[in-house]
């Protein structure tokens, strides 16, 4: 078997889990096999338990995050309690991706509450990662995720090899600033603006291109027609205006930030 493929992963994965060289964080995930009215009808979403989001993530520090307020917060809340909830390790997710066929070319939101599966201490751990890719690739889905680990050399490197794999992780950036450097560098990017910002595109001063969400922009847009975020290579930074109950209070962020 190829050290790379879905197929070796499945074999040692266990045993990969259970070695002493590695962290004991085992996420568990959710699956949905339809999406919702931003994400569309046709989507596949995912979500991953809570402790997979990194302390130095902004939306984590002032309790803004979108994830953890109404509707969504609920699942995710249930999904770390383990609550009625269907759920399991990376084996689980990979059996329910394949019961449920996607027709080649589905879209497949992944997270849309929690992050990447790291250390502890914030550095991405690998062969989750790699597993993810191996699996969604395999599925034949369009699969895109975003995170906001820290963007230091080593978690910059996961980000690249799994984009290359053909799992798009979009860069959560803190300023635009940010989001441009790391465009420019090659990395698909987000940021959030504030929420009453009428910008909807726009160029800074190194030319680089900024869109906002086109679903933030345009009636009827959804995730599915749009697929802007699962395009590793697409031309511009995309922000997203604040939304829901802490739009407010991000957006007094930015703005203390510059």
């Amino acid at each position: 078997l190829m050290a790379g493929s879905v197929d070796f992963w499945r074999c040692c994965g266990h045993a990969l889990y259970r070695s002493s060289h590695l962290p004991k964080m085992i996420t568990r995930y959710s699956i949905t096999k339809s999406g919702n009215s931003k994400t569309g009808a046709a989507t596949i979403n995912t979500r991953s338990t809570s402790e997979t989001c990194p302390a130095t993530c902004p939306h984590k520090v002032d309790g803004t995050c979108y994830a953890k307020q109404g509707h969504e917060r609920l699942w995710w809340d249930r999904l770390d309690r383990n609550d009625g909830i269907k759920s399991g390790d990376w084996l689980w997710l990979h059996s329910q991706l394949k019961e449920l066929k996607p027709k080649s070319g589905t879209l497949l939101r992944h997270n849309t509450a929690g992050d990447l599966s790291h250390d502890g201490n914030g550095k991405i751990l690998q062969t989750p990662l790699r597993m993810l890719a191996g699996m969604f690739v395999e599925s034949g889905v369009v699969p895109y995720t975003y995170t906001h680990h820290r963007q230091d050399e080593y978690n910059l490197l996961m980000v690249r090899d799994a984009t290359a794999a053909g799992f798009t992780v979009n860069l959560s950036c803190d300023t635009e600033a940010q989001a441009s450097k790391r465009h420019r560098q090659g990395y698909a990017s987000t940021v959030v603006v504030a929420h009453d910002d009428e910008r909807t595109r726009w160029r800074d001063e190194h030319g680089c291109a900024f869109v906002v969400c086109p679903a933030q922009t345009r009636d009827g847009m959804t995730c599915d027609r749009c697929r802007l975020c699962a395009k590793a290579d697409r031309g511009a930074v995309v922000a997203f205006r604040a939304h829901g109950a802490k739009r407010k209070t991000i957006g007094r962020r930015l703005a203390a930030a510059g």
